[in-house]
């Protein structure tokens, strides 16, 4: 009993000593972690600046980038439709020999009864020799199409503006990804920290246990350090897998920011969105369908296919255009064909082509372009049906997430009082096991919760952020 009750004095400073031991040891770890970092070079980035990075380097961007100038050099190929095109022919040829002309054998009868007839022998004529030289300089320029070319111009010009729309529907997509895996890191972030103190907690409980039990205090029994080492156990397991999904959110947003796979990041003033936009539900819909670009695609997809159907009428009418040309020929021959008059000659003219039958081809076409029309209006209606309704969902969700924070916050300080008074308390032994062990992981829970709630809120807080096709870093 003596030894009972001069070890019973004990536990609170052995509490205390724990307590500074692991919290020491954690200090010590941390610096070893930051001098390492150092020495890996490792750069920490805020939430700005990684959004930044990423724009400057991400490939996606890079890639839409791309589109866009694709889209602008067709624009200028259909604007050359309103130009006349020029063709510069030249050749050269060898006969195997010359080109002959063969006159016939002819008589004449100049003064019939008085002179005999006179008889011309037939006569090889040269009219070509053997080398051959021959130059074109041709001009088309149509000068009447149906609205076939003006229709095309306006289908490049609005392929222009839907890849001006990816573009941005691009940046808002890198925006938010980045946003995601940021909060994603500070929340798993939150998560570790949080396992690493409930671990020491344990560990410095599963220690304090079995002094009481190896004492042989009346308040603890072989269960209570059963239980203690198996919550130690399970709490370390969990901080490490925990760690884990800290690492790979970590690497995720740096492969969002187009880093290379081998660099080290971390996170500077992390932290959620510290006011919410009390902005009416209608108003955020209307925002949406005007600035959505995925909406706004679709609209001019509509204005595409209306071009379409002007370019499939437009073989219902003629096509006139102005042709002329300048030609030389020269020949190694002197005389024959080879004649100042047929080297140089020059032609203008207007030709006409109007399709009088194609098998339906022309009606088909217009049919065709009209259905598509219709669908890409259909498609429009869908698409801002259903961006109405994720905004619409995610704002319930933001106010739910904002009065999980409510609650959370008020438990939370409820739930650290109850933990702290347990683990004095079972310093004297007031409480068991099973009650410290209660209140610690109750503590955990409800920090978890307020944690998880604060990292929804600005999850969704980044969607609607796209879906409004708003807060691009330029």
């Amino acid at each position: 009993m003596k030894t009972v009750c001069a070890y019973r004095a004990k536990p609170p400073y052995v509490f205390g000593l724990y307590y500074l031991l692991f919290y020491s040891v954690l200090i010590l770890n941390l610096t070893f972690l930051s001098t390492t970092s150092r020495a890996d070079e490792v750069i920490s980035y805020d939430l700005d600046q990684a959004i930044t990075t990423a724009l400057e380097n991400n490939r996606l961007r890079t890639i839409s980038q791309q589109s866009l100038e694709i889209a602008e050099a067709q624009y200028q190929q259909a604007q050359s439709a309103y130009w006349p095109t020029l063709s510069l022919n030249a050749s050269f040829q060898r006969r195997d020999e010359s080109a002959i002309f063969e006159y016939p054998e002819m008589n004449f009868d100049l003064a019939p009864g008085m002179l005999p007839p006179v008889n011309i022998p037939p006569q090889e004529i040269d009219i070509l020799g053997r080398d051959t030289s021959l130059y074109s300089l041709e001009m088309t320029y149509p000068l009447y199409t149906g609205g076939k070319r003006s229709s095309l111009v306006k289908q490049a010009r609005i392929g222009i503006d839907i890849a001006s729309k990816e573009v941005h529907r691009t940046d808002l997509q890198v925006v938010q990804d980045v946003k995601r895996y940021f909060y994603a890191a500070l929340y798993t972030r939150q998560l570790r920290d949080l396992a690493e103190e409930i671990t020491i907690s344990f560990e410095v409980l599963r220690d304090v246990t079995q002094a009481f039990y190896e004492g042989g205090s009346n308040s603890v029994n072989k269960l209570d350090l059963l239980q203690s080492r198996l919550v130690h156990a399970l709490a370390d397991a969990t901080l490490a897998e925990i760690t884990a999904k800290h690492e790979s959110s970590l690497a995720a947003l740096a492969f969002t920011m187009g880093l290379d796979w081998r660099k080290e990041i971390n996170l500077k003033n992390p932290a959620y969105p510290t006011t919410v936009d009390n902005t009416k539900l209608e108003i955020l819909v209307e925002q949406a369908l005007q600035f959505n670009p995925q909406v706004g695609q679709l609209s001019l997809a509509v204005d595409a296919y209306e071009a379409k159907i002007d370019e499939a009428q437009s073989d219902h009418y003629p096509m006139i255009g102005l042709t002329a040309s300048l030609d030389g020929f020269n020949n190694n021959l002197d005389g024959g064909l080879s004649t100042e008059t047929n080297e140089d000659s020059w032609k203008l003219g207007i030709g006409m082509q109007l399709k009088l039958f194609n098998g339906g081809l022309t009606r088909h076409r217009v049919s065709a372009a009209k259905v598509g029309y219709a669908q890409k209006k259909q498609q429009m209606l869908l698409i801002s049906e259903s961006v109405a309704t994720q905004v619409k969902h995610l704002f319930l969700q933001t106010n739910s997430a904002q009065r999980q924070i409510e609650i959370t916050q008020q438990a939370v300080e409820t739930a650290q009082e109850n933990r702290d008074l347990s683990n004095r308390a079972y310093q004297t032994g007031a409480v068991k096991t099973e009650k410290v062990i209660e209140a610690n992981l109750m503590d955990a829970m409800v920090r978890a919760n307020h944690f998880r709630a604060m990292h929804d809120q600005a999850l969704h807080l980044a969607e609607i952020a796209y879906l409004l096709g708003k807060e691009v870093v330029e």
